[in-house]
């Protein structure tokens, strides 16, 4: 019997699939025998992720597809998104903010998502080919 360790999804930009897309991480964990915390950081990423593309990648109201995969390789699993939305690496270190807040009142919108998603994942990178943003998300299974 082989092992399935390569799981695609595919949605499009609709909010509502975010649900559609923590069942398929779900599953497809469950399917690897992968520990629960690693699942819920997944999902977590998955979510911040995704939803930021949902919200800020299309200057249209036109339905996009975004991709997903996800695969075990080399005792790490990888996370791959991939849309066509405009061209932005949120793993640029100007797009982080380093300011830290005392208050929760001190808080701005933007970039707390892609700081938790740095600090799950092992490893972030993002590039750009064929006019899809294409973000991988590495973690560590040992």
């Amino acid at each position: 019997m082989k092992l399935i360790n390569c799981f695609d999804l595919q949605i499009h930009n609709d909010i509502i699939a975010l649900r559609s897309m923590s069942e398929w991480l779900s599953k497809a964990c469950e399917n690897l025998a992968l520990p629960d915390e690693l699942t819920r950081d997944l999902d977590v990423c998955a979510n911040e992720a995704v939803a930021n593309i949902m919200l800020y990648a299309y200057e249209d109201l036109d339905s996009h597809q975004i991709n997903l995969r996800l695969e075990f390789k080399d005792q790490s699993l990888i996370l791959t998104i991939q849309d066509d939305g405009i061209a932005f690496d949120p793993f640029n270190s100007k797009v982080i903010s380093s300011q830290a807040y005392d208050k929760i009142g001190e808080i701005t919108i933007g970039g707390l998502g892609i700081k938790l998603i740095r600090s799950l994942a092992n490893e972030c990178s993002y590039y750009r080919s064929h006019s899809k943003n294409i973000i991988s998300l590495k973690f560590y299974l040992c």
